[in-house]
């Protein structure tokens, strides 16, 4: 049913036609656009109706799209325009092909551990880049972190964020603005916040993905933001029994109570989480979770605090409740923000990343399952860890100079020159490389379209020491216009391209990843693409080659 602040499919508005509804929150709604100028795909975020005669709710929109323009970041979503027309206030946005990772755990209930780690610290990444400029999220969950079609974690959604060195005042001085379940202590007793209450949240989204449950539940968000400002949280070692110390360690100090007792820096924790990669024992068998029943877990030992300061904080959460607005139940009611359901979903399955040690040493014949049954080789996996040890000791060891599998997918007028410059690079970089033709069945699923191009998609089928690091790189038209000149018409083409380099084993990121959008004409379009791909991955080659160095290293010390 339309409401009031519906726009109408096929209307246009500021340069975008409106083609369909994405989802709708507390500020406004979010369509799927088309912008006519430059020929692409756009979401934009249009304000209520209702709230554009509220000055204050116009600002914090204005401010929202300030924040997101701000912020230059493969791992942040990137916003286009601002405006205004008819009274209508909207900014568009990069529309990302993928699902968000609320969805995803809807659909798969928690997320291999390997994988959580990764998006983990791409948020954190993000939050990098943030905190610096002063900017506090506020918001951080599931349902504002988008996961695109190569895998990568897009922070959505600024519409609550604050400005730590602004000397406006948006909000009341202990409002609570944000998701109860996701919230930090501090947030919810309304003190002041800094990127920490931002670690805190992305602490509470790891625990979601590898419990298969929010860290604090309660029958309201009344009673959810009271517990936890007064109640400790269940260690997730007593939610998932077979998580290794050192990641319950991560996720127990991103959620201490006090902010004084959490990671002090994005940077820190990306540290923190590249240790906690590092010590993961990537060739022996990653045990299926065994997540207990909260009822039965032993509560921990609360800490020993003065009665002044328990009631002291009790007060303060009286205080955040009763200021609770209709923002703290905010947020999508559709699940899917920012999906092309035109486009094939990439529907990996996220299960199939605790398989990665358990493949065997023959390829897969073309015959065979996408994704293995894990059950289906119980007795194999039993075998291995009775004798991990002799397993362990018989590992062939690493070689100082790795190979990169190179597997570039989009435009196919586009994606020969794509790959001819990045191998290039790659080379010139004193690196291996290899190609998706010397993988038969690979490559034969790729045509097909029978797997997604991420790394839990390519990996399953890449012979253990094929190749050791794994370049996903994408290239796709955005748009064309017709360039008139002397009595002749040429068409320029705008194309974005990007780049990711993970480790192979374990998805891991072991590079800064590149992108960049690229202007041509039939004249100059590989002398274009030559110099953007140059500029965009100059530092790649020398990043993986650090990584890989370090990893020897370290499997050497090991040994």
């Amino acid at each position: 049913m339309a409401s009031e602040d519906s726009i109408g499919i096929g209307s246009v508005l500021g340069g975008f036609k409106v083609e369909k509804e994405l989802g709708r929150g507390g500020m406004g709604v979010v369509y799927k656009g088309h912008e006519l100028s430059l020929n692409r795909k756009v979401a934009v975020k249009v304000l209520s109706q209702r709230l554009c005669s509220d000055e204050e709710f116009v600002e914090r929109f204005k401010r929202e799209a300030r924040v997101i323009a701000a912020l230059s970041h493969p791992n942040i979503v990137s916003i286009l325009s601002y405006g205004e027309e008819q009274g209508r206030y909207y900014f568009a946005m990069e529309y990302i092909s993928g699902k968000d990772l609320g969805q995803i755990l809807k659909e798969k209930g928690s997320i291999p551990l390997q994988e959580a780690l990764s998006i983990t610290a791409q948020v954190a990444s993000a939050l990098a880049e943030a905190g610096p400029r002063g900017v506090v999220h506020r918001d951080l969950k599931p349902s504002n972190i988008m996961i695109d079609s190569m895998g990568r974690a897009k922070v959505t959604d600024f519409g609550v964020a604050h400005f730590q060195d602004s000397g406006a005042k948006l909000t009341q001085t202990g409002l609570f603005l944000g998701t109860p379940e996701y919230a930090s202590p501090e947030q919810a007793t309304g003190r002041p916040l800094d990127v920490r209450s931002d670690i805190y949240a992305l602490g509470a989204v790891l625990y979601r993905m590898l419990s298969g449950k929010p860290p604090i539940t309660g029958e309201s968000p009344l009673a959810v933001v009271t517990k936890i400002a007064t109640e400790p949280v269940t260690p997730i070692g007593q939610i998932n029994t077979a998580l290794p110390k050192s990641v319950c360690d991560l996720t127990d100090k991103m959620m201490a109570k006090e902010p004084d007792e959490r990671f002090q820096t994005p940077r820190e924790l990306t540290a923190a989480i590249d240790r906690c990669v590092d010590g993961l024992d990537i060739d022996a068998p990653l045990a299926k979770s065994k997540v207990a029943d909260v009822g039965t877990a032993p509560p921990p030992p609360p800490k020993q605090k003065s009665r002044a300061k328990l009631w002291g904080g009790i007060a303060g959460v009286a205080l955040a409740v009763l200021l609770i607005v209709w923002l703290v139940e905010g947020g999508f009611r559709k699940e899917e923000l920012l999906i092309d359901k035109e486009k094939k979903e990439a529907a990996t399955e996220l299960a199939a990343a605790r398989a990665v040690s358990e493949k065997t040493e023959h390829v897969p014949s073309s015959s065979a399952p996408a994704v293995k049954d894990i059950t289906e080789e119980k007795p194999a996996v039993t075998k291995k860890r009775e004798g991990k040890s002799a397993a362990l000791g018989k590992s062939a060891p690493l070689p100082k100079i790795p190979t990169v599998l190179m597997v570039v997918s989009g435009d196919e007028a586009m994606v020969p020159l794509v790959r001819t410059h990045l191998e290039s690079i790659i080379r010139g970089s004193g690196l291996r490389v290899a190609s998706i033709s010397e993988i038969p069945v690979l490559m034969e699923k790729m045509q097909f379209g029978q797997i997604p191009i991420t790394w839990y998609g390519v990996q399953q089928f890449v012979p253990k020491g094929k190749a050791h690091i794994l370049l996903l790189s994408q290239v796709q038209k955005t748009g064309s216009m017709n360039l008139r000149y002397y009595g002749q018409t040429q068409e320029m083409t705008t194309a974005t391209f990007s780049a990711r380099a993970v480790d192979m084993a374990t998805g891991t990121s072991v590079a800064t990843p590149a992108s960049g959008s690229i202007k041509f004409t039939l004249l100059n379009m590989e002398e274009n693409f030559r110099k953007t791909i140059t500029s965009a991955t100059s530092g790649m080659g020398a990043e993986i080659k650090g990584y890989w160095e370090k990893r020897v290293g370290g499997a050497k010390k090991t040994g």
